[in-house]
């Protein structure tokens, strides 16, 4: 049975549901929602990631689901794709961007548009317009998945991203961790060395409903270990700028998309401070200036801590300013 606020999202939508990959015997699920209207041509797409720390979420926890994304989609006719990926620490970084790539092909794949063409509700999508958003963690693979992918993304947004590429005595590690868990820092470190130990047992998780693990990743963060986490295993990667948005931006030939880049952030959050967004949009607008994009970045910062923009709606006059550069590059 949905909960009240499940049905309060997807009221006026269908949702498809498939697995887009299979790694041993472990299915990893994407979710499908599409507005239910009497339009026929092509849907543009609202490719979305969810958040929780790389360690936790699930594409469909509405807690964490914004309903502006859903007030977005219904006013465009958008069809909204939320796919899980393997979660850590079961797996590396390299294990979860390998499966957002993964998607990204199935998408484009047959399967998927005979997927949506065989429902009740038939449906096609317009992959020539795709916008990128997430939360958290998936405000980052947001970001990321549209720097490596600039010229078939037409806009990237993010909420309260963190760039875990930014230079760790900056603003990757906060100086002064926030106490979040209730754990001392001794218990809050022995939580976390438990949790890599039990995930080198090779056991796959792409679908965790909060607050399962949350303690786990409140515990994380303020020992500032996220850092350490999201790199463990990835000594020997040749592609270190796909996961550091900030290195990506040092590459010669970096390119953003054409619809630049959207950013959100609040205050006062004490998860992830708004200084981290400020770095990354700073640098961006200093290393994109005069190309493609560059006077499209966009950052607002709002009252508010982590995860505050859970309930804003689409028309609200802020958030229509701060998208307004991606939505119109989105449909154009």
């Amino acid at each position: 049975m949905q909960s009240p606020l499940a049905q309060k999202r997807l009221a006026g939508f269908d949702l498809v549901q498939t697995n887009y990959k299979t790694v041993g015997d472990h299915n990893i699920r994407a979710d499908f929602i599409i507005p239910q209207s009497n339009y026929t041509g092509k849907r543009p797409v609202i490719l979305r990631f969810h958040g929780g720390g790389f360690l936790t979420g699930e594409s469909l926890f509405f807690e964490w689901f914004p309903q502006y994304l859903f007030d977005i989609a219904k006013q465009h006719n958008a069809v909204i794709v939320s796919p899980n990926y393997r979660l850590l620490p079961e797996v590396t970084t390299l294990d979860l961007f390998d499966d957002i790539e993964d998607f990204w092909i199935w998408l484009h794949s047959p399967a998927a548009a005979e997927l949506l063409s065989s429902q009740p509700n038939p449906t096609e999508l317009d992959l020539d317009r795709i916008i990128t958003a997430g939360e958290s963690a998936g405000g980052t693979l947001s970001i990321c998945h549209a720097l490596a992918h600039p010229e078939e993304i037409r806009a990237a947004t993010a909420s309260f991203p963190g760039f875990l590429g930014a230079p760790v005595e900056d603003v990757s590690v906060r100086k002064d961790p926030p106490r979040l868990s209730g754990l001392s820092l001794e218990e809050a470190n022995r939580v976390v060395d438990e949790a890599i130990r039990n995930g080198e047992k090779g056991v796959v998780q792409s679908s965790i409903t909060p607050p399962e693990r949350l303690p786990l990743m409140l515990a994380i963060i303020e020992v500032a270990r996220l850092y350490e986490l999201y790199e463990r295993g990835t000594e020997k990667d040749p592609r270190r700028p796909l996961r550091h948005p900030m290195e990506r931006l040092d590459e010669p030939d970096v390119k953003i998309p054409r619809g630049g880049i959207s950013i959100r952030h609040g205050l006062e959050d004490d998860i992830l401070p708004p200084e981290v967004s400020q770095a990354f949009v700073d640098k961006a607008r200093k290393v994109m200036d005069g190309k493609p994009g560059g006077d499209k970045i966009v950052l607002a910062l709002r009252p508010g801590g982590h995860g505050f923009e859970s309930e804003t709606t689409g028309d609200e006059e802020w958030l229509q300013e701060n998208l307004r550069f991606a939505i119109e590059a989105w449909l154009e």
